[in-house]
């Protein structure tokens, strides 16, 4: 970092879910129509690379509040099979996001955060191109010394989107396991 107050971070955050069920109501995926009790198989794939900068406005020896400003390169691809058909989808995607974040040290060497970023293009600039994105992320890091630790934590996504005739709506919450390397 180049300054107390001031922070570079890159975060790469892969996910991926696999899922069987029945379907329990009708929807289109794709154009492809997926009538009840079909019987589905879903694989998703969510990468997101994520470069920013982070300011800590107030900062003192155990805690500090900044904002975050960053840039994401996103790639999600989605894979459902049933004995109709097979149909995927995927979009690639720069997201530029804004946020805000507060740590406190409740003891030296462990800290808990807690960072919520977003994006947004109003319904009122055009009906026609709507989105959101909104990233709420809690979590306690354990450090093992000044350059390596690990963290638990609880992350909830939200993203949707109206691009002219095509639209989208995600949400994926949960609890993660990751790790943390410093320079």
């Amino acid at each position: 970092r180049p300054g107390r107050k001031h922070k570079f971070r890159i975060n790469y955050l892969p996910m991926t879910y696999t899922a069987s069920t029945t379907v329990k109501r009708d929807f289109i995926f794709n154009g492809q129509l997926f009538r009840l009790n079909l019987p589905v198989t879903t694989d998703l794939s969510w990468k997101t690379w994520a470069i920013g900068y982070e300011y800590d406005f107030l900062y003192r020896d155990r805690w500090f509040v900044g904002f975050v400003l960053q840039m994401k390169a996103t790639d999600i691809q989605a894979n459902l099979q049933a004995p109709i058909g097979t149909e995927f989808a995927r979009a690639q995607a720069p997201i530029p996001t804004l946020g805000g974040i507060a740590r406190v040290y409740v003891v030296p060497n462990i800290s808990i955060t807690g960072e919520l970023i977003g994006f947004k293009i109003p319904e009122g600039i055009d009906e026609r191109y709507q989105a959101h994105y909104v990233d709420f992320d809690l979590y306690g890091t354990v450090n093992f010394n000044d350059y390596v630790g690990a963290q638990l934590g609880y992350r909830s996504l939200d993203l949707g989107y109206i691009f002219e005739q095509d639209h989208g709506d995600f949400k994926a919450k949960g609890i993660y396991f990751g790790g943390v390397v410093r320079y």
